[in-house]
């Protein structure tokens, strides 16, 4: 790409993409929870770029199981709240 794009477009890219959480379950957690460290976010929004339904679907429930197991830093030390989400 770097003979083809503009140093803005590059810089545009890169910083939609910065936080982007992309692997395994386990690379996701681990993610998610130095993006809530760093942070200090209590919510987070989920977005989930696959053209097929059922994939939609399986990646928010994946993401969901993944974010119910994630202790919050907090002085209640509550847990991630999970809410439900449409994955039209």
């Amino acid at each position: 790409m770097d003979a083809i794009w503009q140093d803005w477009e590059q810089a545009a890219v890169e910083n939609k993409l910065r936080e982007a959480i992309v692997g395994s379950d386990q690379t996701v957690k681990e993610k998610l929870e130095a993006l809530i460290a760093r942070t200090e976010a209590d919510e987070i929004i989920a977005v989930t770029d696959t053209w097929d339904h059922a994939d939609r679907l399986e990646s928010c429930r994946r993401v969901a199981e993944i974010a119910r197991g994630i202790e919050m830093n907090s002085t209640n030390s509550r847990k991630m709240e999970v809410g439900a989400a449409s994955a039209t």
